[in-house]
């Protein structure tokens, strides 16, 4: 059987056999987790499966690889009648892995811990790489955007051929696709929901969008844009690589363009980009974008990461956002 088969093969016993699970996963203290824990869960604890998307479904990319290469976690929680509701995570721009490995084993933290939330939470999740069949498994950071041939066009394409492959498996909710991205992969999200744009007919629509701290300045500077989906856009009040006051700027454009649209922004005061993750603040440097060239700031806000995961949990939960 070719590994692509295999691979689907599993993923698909995966869905099936959550029948037998229990509700969403508790914490120590009985209840869902508030963010995830200090110590992400390893690939194998997750349960990562990898996935190979056929080309097939890549026909909205000019440059689409042979595959492209993805990671599934199915849910920790009985699958509902109707399916389970899947989280498709775009990572940004330094890509899915740790410097160790380009492998489901190599999966950074970041998206590691917010694997095992969404999953305790009745979630599948997939991780499409979208750096590394292109042959830049460890990112574009250093890139300057104008060089960039990864661009928001290529992954938003990659973004489309997920749903599409999404609404194929078994024990999937294709009505309830989740697009959740940071930085570089919510830039994508911002693509994937511009409502300007024709909607393929054979692609579910999105249920509802998250993006944490994207680029909005694309997106701000074109005059018809508009949303298709309910859109979470959180950001940080100093962030210096993807400043906030482009997407403050964007929100008040869809808005005024759309007076009914659900686009809801959270600037957080004080906090830098990747604030919520855990690692401390510090300079970056070889970064050819953002308000002080060549620099910017990163590192975790523990006020700002606890406001963001309960305002992403409320943004799950609701009936309709």
């Amino acid at each position: 059987m070719p590994a692509s088969l295999r691979a689907l093969a599993a993923v698909a016993c995966a869905a099936l056999s959550l029948q037998a699970f229990a509700q969403p996963t508790p914490d120590a203290e009985g209840g869902l987790p508030d963010m995830p824990a200090a110590r992400a869960p390893s690939s194998a604890e997750l349960g990562v499966q990898t996935v190979e998307i056929p080309r097939a479904f890549m026909k909205d990319a000019e440059d689409a690889p042979q595959t492209l290469t993805a990671y599934w976690i199915a849910p920790a929680a009985k699958v509902p009648a109707a399916g389970a509701p899947v989280v498709i995570a775009l990572h940004g721009c330094s890509g899915l892995y740790t410097p160790s490995g380009t492998d489901a084993r190599a999966l950074g933290s970041r998206y590691r811990g917010y694997a095992q939330w969404l999953r305790a939470r009745g979630y599948a999740v997939v991780f499409p790489d979208s750096f590394g069949p292109r042959g830049k498994p460890h990112g574009i950071c250093t890139e300057r955007l104008a060089a960039r041939d990864i661009d928001g066009a290529v992954r938003r394409a990659d973004i489309l051929a997920a749903m599409r492959w999404v609404a194929g498996q078994p024990g999937v909710d294709a009505r309830r696709i989740v697009l959740l991205g940071w930085s570089n992969g919510a830039q994508a999200v911002l693509e994937a929901v511009d409502g300007s744009r024709a909607w393929p007919a054979d692609t579910p629509p999105v249920d509802r969008a998250v993006a944490f701290y994207p680029g909005c300045v694309a997106a701000q500077k074109r005059s018809d844009y508009r949303l298709n989906a309910p859109l979470l856009l959180l950001a940080g009040g100093n962030d210096d690589w993807t400043p906030a006051d482009h997407c403050q700027a964007l929100q008040a454009a869809v808005l005024a363009r759309q007076p009914q649209a659900r686009f809801e922004l959270d600037v957080f005061g004080g906090a830098y980009h990747g604030f919520d993750g855990t690692a401390p603040v510090k300079e970056r440097s070889g970064i050819p974008s953002g308000r002080r060239h060549g620099t910017a700031t990163v590192g975790g806000d523990p006020a700002a990461r606890e406001a963001a995961f309960a305002k992403l949990a409320a943004w799950l939960d609701a009936p309709r956002p």
